[in-house]
């Protein structure tokens, strides 16, 4: 790599390293309240790390819900080499997990400096480069889901995966490195890669149409094996999802209902001030839900201006310019053209949440941004003297229209944000015609000039928005609490009670190493357990003793839940903990059972009152058992992947996990392959004969079997092409 490309590099890791200095320098952390990072990504990595010290990869994990599939869920990133570093380092600081969700920032640079820079659909000059990847990686986009770092790596991987069609589909011999940058696009697990492969095969499209009629069959030839190649190695990842989807939350929410986040039009002045509609959580005024503004600064958006007028003739400009139409239709959603047609689509019928595409125009206004540099350098048209005299106008105008547009917002404090942000980009726009006339009189300084303004713009309106101070760090005030329970030597979980959230998150309680029934309000936790535990009324129900708590956190001096649960332990200074008597073991023997046909019936029978969960097992389509008997259970091995229990019985029993049903467990009764049922409506039933018996449960997923055999053909066509081209050359 020549010297200029590393200083290039040194550049945008500072210009990531001054983006973030509030957590580099004053101890901040993001996003704001902890988010997915703090309350899902950290807590499922420290739990992966922990059990691959233990040299087990797991792809189950019990401490979430009644169980949660990792492997079926791609935004927790078993198989994202972005993520491997962290799982090898046990316990993992969360400042580990602050550095991850920053990367993605990083790469969004480095990918779009690469893309424009080498591309032989570009091929610009350094500063253009340079500017368009620090438009891109500063977006807002990326600064709304820093605690989402899946999402963000879709966006971080796109530039990539459009530099790698533009070398593969003219040389053979790239096509494998093509298919693997689409394979970490696609294994981010966010519904962003829908947008963005959709986009990305667009794209190669229009690459594939350039040549005449022989050269474009054999670009859509190797565009064809890039998307097959790129898919089959992300089928360990895929084909675990595709079995996932019908069991979610999200896969129950009906049509009507995929509304609530949707580009609203009125956002587009976002683009030029972001504090209009006011920027992060805490200033969003609007009545609809709070979207990605797709904002990339304002000096930005003034050379995406000059970028479009220079290139209107380019057919690379079109292409973007189609893009970033497309996605604004879809970003808006049902008042758009697009997604009313495509809705029902398999996975886009999942992936509702259509403001997020936005991303797709933040990149074509990135690239239009960095061919206005271009245009400056060149210098060999009118075009640079209109814009600047249309950038002065508007800047004047914008000066004196601005207190009549923000007389839509709410008085007070959003409207001054919103009045001192329209004229802040009026003054940039002044500073960014200065600079541009300097810079087309060729002015290397200029250049320069412009990538500083864009840089500070994008610092100083976006570093703040999602990170605020750390907590004061001390002794915790649960470490008596948390010494309490691990005393314990049962199986049991821990509930906290809705009331007592905010004093001690269940989050801690997981990260700790418990069993908490309560999901994290991911969209994709498995539905059958969620509607089954919000569904029980209250503690003292007793469908709730299937559940298998035993302790319950309450707020400090709240009375006892009812019957049979007391206080036990009152020496924390914010919570109390209860004991549930009621509970059932995590697992038991039943000698009656109940058939019935479906999920809904067997939610009905365990809701009932006279349910006795000790007594009888509400069993779909499996075996009817009428007797009684005596039973003794010992549990051998509990770990994410495996569980051998061994089984005393006298009658023939149902043995009953409290464990959530799931495609992918198999079941054995000492070595013989049995049926595991599903039981009390989401909850695991295997039938054992009398007598003394080794029960094992292994989660071994066709799905992921599968998925495997797919990448090991497409690692193995890899090869093949790889060689044959070294044969051939």
């Amino acid at each position: 790599m020549q010297r200029k490309e590393w200083l290039a590099l040194v550049f945008l890791t500072g210009a990531t390293l001054l983006f973030f200095w509030p957590v580099w320098v004053a101890g901040y952390y993001f996003p704001k309240g902890g988010g997915d990072l703090g309350g899902i990504w950290h807590p499922v990595w420290s739990f992966v790390a922990r059990w691959i010290r233990q040299g087990v990869f797991p792809l189950w994990n019990p401490l979430l819900g009644g169980g949660d599939p990792l492997i079926g869920d791609p935004q927790y990133g078993l198989f994202n080499p972005l993520n491997w570093p962290l799982f090898l380092i046990h316990p993992l600081p969360y400042s580990l997990a602050l550095l991850r969700a920053a990367l993605p920032l990083w790469l969004a640079g480095v990918g779009t400096y690469f893309y424009l820079r080498r591309s032989p659909n570009w091929q610009l000059g350094q500063g253009a480069a340079l500017f368009g990847a620090t438009a891109y990686m500063l977006a807002d986009p990326f600064i709304a889901h820093l605690g989402h770092p899946s999402f963000n790596d879709a966006l971080a991987w796109f530039p990539w995966v459009l530099w790698g069609i533009d070398v593969a589909i003219r040389q053979t011999a790239k096509i494998p490195v093509a298919a693997f940058l689409l394979h970490l696009l696609v294994i981010s697990g966010h519904e962003s890669l829908l947008y963005g492969a959709a986009a990305a095969g667009l794209y190669g499209l229009w690459r594939v149409a350039e040549g005449g009629m022989t050269r474009s069959l054999h670009r859509l030839g190797r565009l064809a094996l890039i998307g097959l190649l790129g898919f089959a190695f992300a089928a360990p990842t895929a084909f675990p999802v595709l079995e996932r989807i019908p069991f979610t939350d999200r896969a129950g929410v009906p049509r009507e209902l995929h509304r609530g986040y949707e580009f609203p039009p009125a956002m587009l002045v976002d683009f030029l001030a972001p504090s209009f509609h006011g920027r992060g959580v805490e200033q969003f005024w609007p009545s609809w839900n709070r979207v990605e503004s797709g904002y990339i600064g304002a000096v930005a958006l003034y050379l995406a201006l000059l970028g479009l007028l220079g290139g209107i003739r380019e057919r690379r400009m079109w292409v973007f310019i189609v893009l970033g139409t497309l996605a604004y239709l879809l970003a808006i959603g049902y008042r758009g053209p697009i997604y009313p047609r495509i809705d029902r689509l398999p996975l886009l019928a999942q992936a509702w949440k259509t403001a997020r595409a936005i991303f797709v125009l933040s990149f074509a206004l990135a690239v239009a941004a960095a061919r206005g540099i271009e245009h400056l350098r060149q210098g060999r048209s009118p075009v640079p003297s209109i814009w600047l005299i249309a950038l002065g106008t508007g800047a004047v105008a914008l000066w004196l229209l601005a207190p009549s547009w923000v007389s839509i917002v709410p008085s007070g404090t959003p409207q001054l944000r919103a009045l001192t942000g329209l004229r802040f980009a009026s003054l940039l726009a002044i500073a960014t015609a200065v600079l541009g006339w300097a810079a087309s009189r060729r002015r290397s300084w200029a250049y320069a000039g412009l990538l500083l303004l864009l840089l500070a713009e994008l610092v100083a309106l976006g570093a703040l928005v999602e990170t605020e101070p750390a907590m004061p760090s001390g002794d915790d005030p649960h470490r008596a609490a948390i010494a309490f329970l691990k005393a314990d030597p049962g199986w049991f979980r821990v509930e906290v009670d809705p009331s007592a959230r905010g004093l001690w998150p269940p989050v801690f309680l997981r990260m700790e190493g418990f069993e908490v029934p309560q999901g994290v309000g991911n969209a994709t936790e498995l539905r059958e357990f969620n509607v089954l535990r919000w569904s029980i009324p209250s503690a003292t129900h007793p469908a709730y003793r299937m559940l298998g708590v035993k302790y319950l956190i309450v707020p400090k001096g709240a009375p006892p839940g009812g019957h049979g649960i007391w206080p036990i332990f009152v020496d924390d200074p914010l919570v109390d903990i209860h004991l549930n008597t009621l509970a059932l073991p995590r697992v038991w023997l039943v000698y009656r059972t109940e058939v019935v046909q479906t999920y809904g019936e067997a939610l009905e029978r365990v809701l009932d009152e006279n349910f006795r969960p000790e007594e009888i097992a509400v069993v779909q389509n499996g075996p009817h058992l009428e007797g009684s008997g005596q039973g003794r259970i010992e549990v051998g091995y509990y770990g994410p992947n495996d569980v051998v229990l061994h089984v005393e019985t006298d009658a023939p029993a149902l043995l009953v996990l409290s464990d959530t049903f799931y495609p992918g467990w198999q079941a054995s009764v000492d070595s013989v392959k049995t049926p595991i049922y599903p039981t009390n409506a989401a909850f695991r039933g295997i039938l054992v004969p009398p007598g003394t018996h080794r029960v094992e449960m292994h989660f071994r997923p066709q799905s992921l079997r599968v998925g495997l055999g797919l990448a090991a053909m497409g690692v193995l066509a890899s090869l093949t092409l790889w060689l044959r081209e070294r044969r051939r050359r």
